[in-house]
């Protein structure tokens, strides 16, 4: 696979239950074992519904942004802008294509978003604290633990059961 043959687009609205499906076998259940990605292991049930997407989809300051193999989604990442700084969440690559950099196009994409089209300065986001892998991968890309600790649950839309106590890291990049 050539990471030269991606196209980057916006999602629409009648995207959304190819997105809830990429973004739930990502995360949770059987499928995502395949894939470094997973939290079924601490997480049961699924990571979003058809709904919150579109309703992401559909608020002003939100942008979900495609990844496409021939017309196929198998990437998307939330970006939303929260104000003074923008937040990225659910990045989801689909197993199959994991560790092939899409993940990091799709984060560029996101940081070249927030700088030039925003005018921000600061991208933030939220990494399950147990997921010490994923905060690496952050890291290296340039992110930076905050110190802000959050209970799973305590103040955002959670979906899934957990199995035991989760909290939330922020990390940050200034984008210079």
């Amino acid at each position: 696979m050539n990471v030269n043959n991606i196209e980057l687009k916006t999602a629409s609205v009648n995207e959304a239950k190819e997105i809830t499906a990429l973004v739930n076998s990502v995360y949770r259940g059987e499928n995502s074992r395949k894939g470094w990605t997973t939290e079924a292991d601490f997480l049961s049930g699924i990571r979003i519904t058809e709904e919150k997407v579109k309703e992401i989809i559909e608020r002003k300051n939100d942008l979900i942004i495609l990844a496409l193999i021939k017309g196929s989604i198998i990437g998307c990442v939330h970006l939303e802008h929260a104000g003074s700084y923008s937040y990225l969440g659910m990045l989801s690559v689909d197993v199959n294509y994991q560790s092939k950099g899409i993940g990091k196009i799709l984060i560029k994409e996101c940081e070249s978003i927030t700088k030039n089209e925003w005018k921000l300065d600061e991208i933030r986001m939220k990494v399950i604290g147990r997921r010490s892998e994923l905060i690496e991968y952050y890291i290296r890309r340039g992110y930076a633990l905050t110190g802000e600790k959050e209970e799973f649950g305590s103040k955002t839309e959670t979906f899934g059961e957990t199995k035991e106590k989760l909290y939330f890291e922020t990390l940050l990049k200034a984008l210079q």
